[in-house]
């Protein structure tokens, strides 16, 4: 076990296992080559350092280095080894909530400005893949949201009154229409968002990665950050490979990977669990009767199931917790009892992997933007929405960081309300399992 992995898994749940090697991502076998990077072998000077090679790093790296600015980042482990290159790889609008409820909670000044921009998201995301030519498989056939209940079929309705008020390309989704897309009788009410889209996700964070390079910016992976403090004006990083870098500036792009690092970035957050268990690629005849449209889906469970396809065929099924050490069994066979749900007629399947990332959450299910320390500034928190947000929030950050002005979504806080810990982060991480092996199958 590495040390970054020693570290992320100290921050987890007693109740959880550790969290698996990023090879062991379905996504780990498409993703093409890994990025090469030379070592960090002396101590370093820099104006700006991000800290964190996920997609938020990355892109706010990436902004750095077109602005000619003298950056550097540095990740744990290798680019896309958290949740940037874990997850389901749906590029979605905003983020779970309406937005009335976003409105609510931010405000009208800051709330019309988070609706209407994480609104284009996507469409960011499809700047920089073109932009960059990077082909990480992009998908651009319109993501559903399907209800698992009458109430939550009430909610998608709502939604699609308030998203059509503003313009937003979305629709609802009933009857022969929707079986049609999906193949499944489970779902009656869905909602079609044309602003979504799907890719593979390891494959974007090394695109944006070799797009900094090819820039060329400093990029070092394998150096992790063991301390984060003052010296005068500047910053004094340490890292475990014992070369400190100074900056004057610091971007923290590490969220559910914080670690001890800074603690108003960890102690914001509830860290969560995420996973996934693929099929074996699928033939033509199955794959006819599954998501046969090819559409991705995710429902509207409190604990959501995510289902999609890779490039070469795999059926990916994902939702939310902790695995513990021994889960591979039960994972697949939790895997089976979803596909007899809501494909009953479907032989059972074959398994080519299990994996687990981790994601962060915030107590009002929105993003933070924190500065709690002059030259110090991050975003946390995207709630399991975070290709589209983190694409947009790097390039933001970066763009604070050096003082440009920008339409701004969120406030600058110095210190956001401290999530639970300890046996309250236990008690959610039984209450996932508990939900998903009976709730979310009902």
């Amino acid at each position: 076990m590495s040390i970054f992995s020693g570290l992320l898994n100290a921050q987890r749940s007693h109740f959880a296992g550790k969290e698996n090697a990023l090879a062991s991502s379905m996504w780990f076998a498409t993703a093409g080559e890994s990025v090469v990077t030379k070592p960090l072998n002396s101590n370093a000077n820099v104006d700006v350092l991000v800290i964190g090679g996920g997609i938020n790093g990355l892109t706010a790296m990436l902004q750095l280095t077109k602005l000619g600015v003298d950056a550097m980042l540095i990740e744990a482990g290798e680019f896309g080894e958290g949740a940037s290159g874990r997850n389901a790889g749906m590029v979605n609008p905003g983020q779970f909530l309406g937005p009335d409820e976003i409105r609510a909670i931010l405000g009208v000044e800051y709330g019309d400005i988070f609706v209407d921009e994480l609104s284009k998201g996507p469409d960011l995301v499809k700047e920089i893949l073109i932009e960059h030519d990077i082909n990480c498989y992009a998908d651009f056939r319109p993501v559903i949201r399907a209800a698992h209940d009458t109430k939550t079929a009430q909610m998608l309705h709502r939604q699609v009154k308030l998203w059509s008020d503003l313009g937003q390309p979305v629709e609802i989704l009933e009857g022969n229409k929707l079986f049609e897309i999906t193949g499944s009788q489970r779902w009656k009410t869905a909602l079609m968002d044309y602003r979504g889209f799907t890719i593979q996700p390891l494959a974007y964070v090394r695109g944006l990665a070799n797009a900094v390079l090819r820039k060329g910016g400093q990029l070092y992976q394998n150096v992790r950050a063991t301390s984060l403090n003052r010296e005068g004006a500047d910053w004094i990083v340490s890292t475990v490979e014992g070369h400190p870098i100074r900056a004057k500036k610091v971007i923290m792009a590490t969220n559910a990977y914080t670690g001890s690092l800074h603690p108003a970035f960890a102690q914001t957050l509830v860290t969560c669990g995420a996973f996934g268990v693929a099929t074996c690629p699928l033939d033509k005849k199955l794959r006819g009767l599954i998501l046969p449209s090819g559409h991705s889906l995710y429902d509207t469970h409190k604990i959501p199931l995510f289902l999609r396809y890779d490039p070469e065929g795999r059926l990916m099924i994902g939702s939310l917790g902790n695995l513990s050490d021994d889960s591979r069994r039960s994972i697949e066979a939790w895997g089976k009892r979803v596909l007899k749900r809501l494909w009953p007629q479907l032989p059972a399947p074959q398994w080519s992997h299990v994996w687990q990332g981790t994601i962060g959450l915030t107590n009002h299910h929105l993003p933070r933007l924190l500065s709690p320390e002059d030259g110090l500034i991050g975003t946390i928190g995207c709630n399991g929405r975070g290709i589209a947000a983190n694409s947009y929030f790097g390039r933001m950050v970066a763009d604070i960081t050096m003082g440009r002005k920008v339409a701004r979504p969120l406030p600058i806080e110095k210190q956001a309300p401290r999530a639970f810990k300890g046996p309250q982060q236990d008690g959610l991480d039984l209450a996932m399992r508990l939900y998903r092996n009976t709730f979310l199958l009902d």
